[in-house]
This record gives C-alpha cells, sequence and structure tokens, in this order.
C-alpha cells in the first residue's frame, strides 16, 4: 500500500481511524506491516496488500481453491480458452471504459472486484502519473498475482491492493475520485446490489462508476435456466444482474443519477466451459453502465 491512502480508509468493523505501522518499505511503498484502530482492530499488510479478513465467495470465483489446482501460468492459459468473440467485445469495452477515466484527473480509482484484472491489466498501462489505482477484491491471493503482473507491466505505477468485502469497503464515505468495474459487480451474484450503493457511498459527489455486464435477452432459455439455478443455488435476485432493466432498476435503487447503459458490442454465444453467461447459442450483448453519484 501507499500512505496516501490512509486518509481514505477506516476500520471496516467499527468504522473508526487506523494508524499505521511500517514493517518493510521499499520504493515507498509499504509491503509489510500493520493498521490498527482505537477499537482494538489489527489488520495485516503483506505482500504489499492490506488483508480485512474477506471470505471469498463459494459459488463463483474461489479464486485460493483454484491456485491450489493451477499455478499462475496455468491459470493464464486456461483463462485465455475464452471464445474469441466474447475477447473482442470485451477489450472494446475495456477500452471504452479506459477511454473514459483517462480525460478525467483523479487521484484515486478505485476498481471493484478486481479478480484477476482483465480491466486492471490495462489500466495499469496508461495510468497518470498523479493517479492511484485502488484494487478491491475478496481474495487476497488473487491480489498477489495481480501486484506481481502489475509489476512488471509499469513498475511506476502507484497501485493499492485490499483485500476486502464489496459490500462493505474500508473507505470513508464520499473519498474515491472514480469507481470502475469489469463484470466484478455482476460477479457478485445476488450481493450485487449492496456493492453498488457502497460503490455510491465512497464516490466524492458527482463523481462516475463505470461497471460493465454480460447482458442476456429476458426471454430467453437462457434467462430461465439461470434464474432456476440462482433459485437452486440461494442466490436468488442474481439473474436480475444480466437484464438491462434489472441494471437500470438497481442503479436507481443505489441513489446514482444519470444512468446510461451502452452497448458496446453484441454476438451469439459459444462453447465455453469456463463462464455461465453467455450460454451458447443465445444472444448476448457487453455493455457498460456509467453513472454518476
Amino acid at each position: 500500500m501507499y500512505k496516501e491512502i490512509l486518509k481514505l480508509l477506516k476500520c471496516p468493523k467499527c468504522n473508526g481511524e487506523l494508524s499505521l505501522t511500517v514493517e518493510n518499505e521499499e520504493d515507498c511503498e509499504v509491503v509489510e506491516g500493520k493498521l490498527s484502530c482505537k477499537g482494538g482492530h489489527d489488520w495485516v499488510i503483506r505482500e504489499g496488500i492490506i488483508n480485512f479478513g474477506s471470505v471469498e465467495q463459494e459459488l463463483a470465483n474461489n479464486w485460493t481453491e483454484s491456485y491450489e489446482q493451477y499455478n499462475d501460468e496455468d491459470m493464464e492459459k486456461k483463462l485465455s480458452e475464452v471464445p474469441q468473440n466474447q475477447i473482442i467485445i470485451g477489450d472494446k469495452a475495456k477500452k471504452f471504459v479506459i477511454d473514459n477515466i483517462s480525460h478525467k484527473k483523479s487521484e484515486f480509482i478505485l476498481d471493484i472486484a478486481t479478480g484477476r484484472g482483465a480491466l486492471f491489466r490495462e489500466m495499469v498501462k496508461h495510468l497518470k502519473a498523479e493517479s492511484q489505482i485502488i484494487c478491491a477484491d475478496l481474495s487476497f491471493i488473487v491480489l498477489k498475482y495481480d501486484r506481481i503482473r502489475a509489476k512488471k507491466t509499469n513498475p511506476e505505477a502507484k497501485v493499492n491492493y485490499i483485500a476486502c468485502d464489496a459490500t462493505n469497503l474500508p473507505f470513508k464515505d464520499n473519498t474515491v475520485d472514480t469507481a470502475v468495474s469489469f463484470c466484478g459487480i455482476q460477479n457478485m451474484l445476488n450481493m450485487a446490489a449492496a456493492g453498488m450503493k457502497e460503490a455510491n457511498r465512497v464516490l466524492k459527489a458527482g463523481q462516475s462508476l463505470l461497471d460493465s455486464y454480460v447482458v442476456i435477452n429476458e426471454d430467453s432459455k437462457g434467462f430461465k435456466m439461470l434464474k432456476e439455478f440462482c433459485k437452486d443455488n440461494k442466490i436468488i435476485g442474481a439473474e436480475e444482474f444480466t437484464i438491462k432493466t434489472g441494471i437500470r432498476k438497481a442503479y436507481a435503487q443505489a441513489n446514482f443519477d444519470n444512468i446510461d447503459i451502452i452497448t458496446i458490442g453484441e454476438s451469439i454465444g459459444e462453447k465455453n466451459d469456463l463462464d455461465l453467461l453467455p450460454f451458447e447459442g443465445e444472444w448476448f450483448a457487453m455493455v457498460v453502465v456509467e453513472c454518476i453519484k
């Protein structure tokens, strides 16, 4: 972590102010240390990552479990097996987000549910010197490898890595200049609405969230199958974040204004064993939601 973000942080248990103890620092980055509050809560900084003790999802994106099966190189190869049409549309969505934030002056850019850094990897290539990225994800292990890759891509970039719950972000109100997510909030499943509300809380007034989604048709066979899947796995409501009407409604309920859903590209789903969406043989689109607090 970089010391500049300390002014943004709060204890996720008691909302108290946090003080920093540095044990090891490299090139102005705190790589080992501790954050403490007066309420007696201590949070470890290890390998450059603040660990707020978040627990990974069991149903999807359990990165610790994945890394027990594959090393990082093998994981990269496996994840590259996504159909080409999804890759092309996804790359367009990432470019759209980066183009939109690159002209803004942002001291802190929050990447919500970073995962393996689909968007973050491109962001770090184009990061302005005056900006810092904050990568927030449930998984300590995935952030560990994100940090290693970012150091190779752009050693000068200032990136903060925080293992935390996006439904209880360890940031004070109105502290973040820009927030982004590449299908990360969507991957929060039935907790996505809570993630949107937290994004709104930590954003400064008048600032924007750019968030991407894979969307499908509500009257499709795939949507019906997805709804049953969500019911069977006790994540009822997660299916609403795969249709435009559900997404728009959730952002409105999270008190965002000027909600604009931009279609980046559309195609027909191909066989893909890695992702639940899109469904093979059915229409899908990648959209970016741009909204303002």
